[in-house]
């Protein structure tokens, strides 16, 4: 890959132009529409670069996944999460620095300094590519996923090391692949034809249609963009089915398909292809994106290869990986032909129980025909319970099994096709199966033997032995009643969520301190709980302790290699601290009935988290910690697995971790995760400062109607207001009500803002020595006359977001908020400043507001006559009740000068309001 910053250069530029064309239209303040451009603008980018934040931290859990070794990957993935991640870094990087005027753009050079670092890593001598188009199974390993991709290189190490039946076939290698698009000269035209389409305008908020038969995209992109996005992807496919498969290329397959099954009885030996793309991760590979046809005929084997191909380009295809930053270089295709399995009886099988940790049972679930229903849940399948321990008599092996009722099958459509019928296989994709109604007798009948259920076991037992970690298998069993592996992968053990149906049983005998909560780091974790409620209770952290906290911080992976387990009572599980967790091995968990765990659980108790149920256990549960011991996995030193350590620590480990100290700039930036933290850090603080604008420009504003102590304006970004009232080209000035606004955090502030019981028109009482001390200060220092900051206050929205700017007489109080579904964004910046009182009432008063804040989760600091706070990482209901909050205070602040006439009214006022007393009656 050239540089990263090299590639994308063009667009900083573009960026660039457009942010000071806008910024020379506004020193002339001559247009309003610009104006409300700024805003659009400079929202847009926030908004990017906090998707782009959580598109890097879902590639660094990635990249941590793979590095337990229990997934098969090869150099093309590396080098493929690589790019992905340099490009979400430098996304974050261009955003905030566009956002800023520039003013962290030595973290280009940082950034072009560990690209530079991780490609010479990732470019160091590689074992060359076969020169070959097609591999047979009984040639394939798992070291040859970057020539077959990882199903092949699966079935083939599953075949080859193991002995275990797979069905017979193939592999089409990747150099078919690039052969196919260098003679047809595909890759250039394809190029030039993408290059209609900017990719700023197919963003990750687009709705991917991925179970859809037809591969379209809808949701947020304009009808326009997605008109666009459509023609392209039909026009590249209708490219690929045009060109011809090169000779070379069809030979070696017929070839093979002619040496493994030449004819039956005249009959074609009917093919699955399934592609297996090189250079992505697990998360796409499940994803739906790319084409498997089943129930093939050996006529259709070139168009249903190039139909494959082509899948590479649907619509939605295309989307995903320009919205994931997947680049076209960094993937290829190869492809899997496997003689089809026309199943009696086929389905899943789990080596360990999938939610529940200490149960090591093999769990079979069969069901009559094609596996795809047992798969997908059309129907229930048969249950069949398998203990793995040999107790000599093979018959009480199965624990259990649960017959279910099957009325219908999946089964092959072996139906021939007239001359001419279906001829384009892009018209017969689904007509290679078919769903049958299963004859009366075998609806309520067992699907498998007790021979069949343990040899199926027997198999199971061996992949997890092989693989060294349990796992998710497919299987068949033909005609004949031979018993094949279709694929086998590693188990994820399911983290238990909220909403789940189906919940692991609590281990007996130990008393449940925590039931739910969400896992930010699967694993299980015991010892002595430890509380930490400042940053100086780090230091006294003891080795092999649970650390328990009000919220999730990066602070804490100064003890993380101490750490047995983590608790917090909020946090998010996509966020830094979750990241840092899942890299040490730290079993965390936080939330829902976490969010009293500083007062369930005293310090010192000894406790057991167990970081797949989401419980917390009182004791030490010994049953629970045997359950994850591990072998060291298959992938663990292989040359490809040293590689990815090699690049993962120049992006996964996070250094940067206390914004306040004097290390935290662009030049401590030590990998992508330390880039990412910056400027998640500072987009805060740029967007916080957004609302100087506003207070300069207010010609594109809307003044609100409601019974305020504030004149506000309120500049819609486009979604804040209902009825797409925000085009302010031709109505500025008007008049809204808060009915017309459907900004979530505004809607929450002005309901704290017109609180009855705080925002009463009743008269309060008033400290007269506090009122002449004020009356003093305004009248004999001419110092505050030039502090008096205006009249007006405005307010910036869209749906989620909201800038507020309070700046009346000499109080001034700034709010920056983002209230969504998607936790790891959501948080609120305040900054209070200002009074009419002496300097010592004013710093009084900012140390009574620190006090109710602090008591509401928000972390404080306090200067002279200034507090600033923020909060963030909190669910949006929670977010909505703090603004609430926040709107309460901005009332209630406007009399506390007169009443900070002591030190003793600092608390009081503090504990008054927090008890909700706000009528001040001290």
């Amino acid at each position: 890959m050239s540089t990263i910053i090299g590639n994308i250069k063009k667009l900083i530029k573009t960026k660039l132009k457009k942010a000071k064309h806008i910024k020379s239209n506004l020193s002339a303040d001559e247009s309003r529409a610009e104006l409300n451009a700024v805003f659009r603008f400079k929202y847009t980018l926030f908004k990017e670069l906090l998707t782009a934040n959580s598109e890097l931290l879902n590639i660094l859990s990635d990249i941590e996944e793979k590095l337990k070794g229990e997934h098969i990957f090869g150099g093309s993935y590396i080098k493929s999460q690589a790019n992905r991640a340099l490009m979400h870094s430098f996304k974050m990087v261009k955003n905030l620095n566009v956002l800023s005027k520039g003013r962290y753009s030595n973290l280009y050079d940082v950034l072009g300094s560990l690209n530079n670092n991780i490609q010479a890593v990732i470019n160091e001598k590689r074992e060359s590519e076969p020169d070959l188009n097609v591999i047979p199974y009984s040639s394939i390993f798992k070291k040859d996923a970057d020539w077959v991709g990882g199903k092949n290189a699966n079935l083939g190490e599953i075949y080859n090391c193991l002995k275990i039946p797979v069905p017979e076939g193939f592999a089409i290698t990747t150099r078919a692949f690039n052969n196919f698009l260098d003679k047809n000269n595909l890759k250039d035209e394809i190029l030039k034809r993408k290059n209609v389409i900017d990719p700023e305008d197919i963003n990750s908020q687009s709705y991917i249609n991925t179970t859809a038969d037809n591969a379209t995209v809808s949701g947020s992109l304009e009808n326009s963009d997605l008109e666009v996005l459509n023609r392209l992807s039909n026009e590249l496919v209708e490219l690929i089915k045009s060109k011809a498969v090169p000779d070379d290329v069809m030979r070696d397959i017929k070839l093979e398909y002619k040496r493994l099954w030449g004819d039956e009885n005249g009959q074609d030996i009917r093919i699955a292809m399934r592609s297996s793309a090189v250079g992505e991760d697990g998360e796409l590979s499940f994803a739906g994106q790319y084409l498997t046809i089943l129930n093939l005929t050996y006529d259709k084997i070139e168009d249903a290869y190039k139909a494959i191909i082509s899948s590479l380009y649907s619509a939605r295809s295309i989307s995903y990986r320009v919205s994931k930053g997947i680049y076209d270089d960094d993937l290829a295709m190869a492809v899997a032909c496997i003689k089809m399995v026309d199943s009696v009886a086929s389905g899943v099988m789990y080596t360990r129980h999938p939610y529940n940790i200490i149960d090591d049972s093999i769990i079979i679930n069969a069901v009559w025909g094609l596996g795809p229903y047992a798969v997908d849940g059309i129907i229930i399948p048969d249950t069949y319970v398998v203990a793995k321990e040999d107790n000599g008599k093979e018959n009480k092996l199965i624990k259990s099994r649960q017959i279910s009722d099957k009325r219908v099958q999946l089964i092959c459509n072996n139906e021939s096709y007239e001359d001419g019928e279906h001829d384009d296989i892009y018209s017969r994709l689904d007509n290679g199966v078919v769903e049958m109604p299963v004859p009366l007798e075998k609806q309520s009948a067992p699907c498998l033997t007790d021979e069949q259920v343990i040899q199926i076991a027997n198999y199971g037992k061996e992949l997890e032995e092989h693989y060294k970690c349990a796992q998710d298998v497919e299987w068949a069993i033909d005609s004949r009643g031979k018993i094949m592996i279709l694929q086998s992968r590693p188990l994820k053990i399911k983290a238990v969520k909220n909403s789940a149906t189906i919940k692991s049983e609590p281990v007996s005998g130990y008393k449940i301190v925590i039931d739910k909560s969400e896992v930010a780091s699967q694993g299980i974790g015991a010892g002595e709980a430890f509380h930490i409620t400042s940053q100086s209770d780090l230091v006294a952290f003891p080795k092999g302790a649970v650390l328990i906290a009000h919220h999730s911080s990066p602070e804490y992976v100064v003890v993380m290699k101490q750490c047995s387990a983590i608790i917090t009572e909020s946090g998010s599980v996509s966020g830094h601290m979750a990241a840092l967790a899942r890299e040490f091995n730290v079993p965390t968990v936080m939330g829902l009935d976490a969010a009293r765990a500083l007062q369930l659980i005293p310090n010192g108790v000894e406790i057991t988290v167990d970081g797949y149920s989401g419980r917390v256990y009182e004791g030490i549960v010994t049953e629970l910690l045997l359950a994850v011991e591990k072998k060291d996995a298959h992938m663990k030193g292989t040359p490809v697995h040293d590689t990815l350590t090699r690049v993962a620590e120049l992006m996964t480990p996070l250094y940067l971790i206390n914004p306040k100290a004097p290390e935290f700039t662009p030049l401590g930036c030590k990998t992508l995760h330390d880039i990412a933290r910056f400027c998640h850090e500072h987009s805060y603080i740029e967007m916080f400062n957004v609302s100087d604008i506003a207070s300069k420009k207010h010609k594109c504003s809307f003044r609100l109607s409601a019974s305020l102590p504030i004149d506000l304006h309120i500049i819609d970004l486009g979604s804040g207001l209902r009825n797409g009232e925000g085009d302010l080209s031709n109505s500025c000035g008007e008049h809204i009500l808060i009915d017309d606004i459907v900004s979530l955090p505004i809607l929450a502030l002005l309901k704290g803002m017109l609180n009855k019981d705080v925002n009463s028109l009743e008269p309060r009482p008033v400290n007269f020595l506090g009122l002449l001390s004020v009356m003093q200060e305004q009248m004999l220092s001419p110092g505050h006359v030039g502090e008096r900051f205006g009249d007006r206050s405005y307010a910036i929205i869209a749906d989620k977001y909201l800038n507020f700017s309070s700046r009346v007489g000499y109080h001034y109080s700034v709010i920056d908020a983002y209230c969504g579904e998607t936790i790891n964004k959501n948080y609120i910046t305040f900054s209070f400043k200002g009074g009419a009182a002496d300097d010592i009432k004013r710093n009084r008063r900012v140390r009574a507001i620190a006090l109710i804040l602090e008591a509401m989760d928000f972390i404080v600091e306090v200067k002279e006559d200034k507090v600033d706070a923020r909060l963030q990482k909190y669910p949006a209901s929670l977010i909505e009740d703090r603004l609430d909050i926040l709107g309460r205070l901005l009332i209630f602040t406007r009399q506390m000068d007169m009443l900070m006439t002591s030190e003793e009214g600092v608390e009081l006022v503090a504990k008054n309001f927090i008890a909700g007393n706000y009528k001040l009656s001290l």
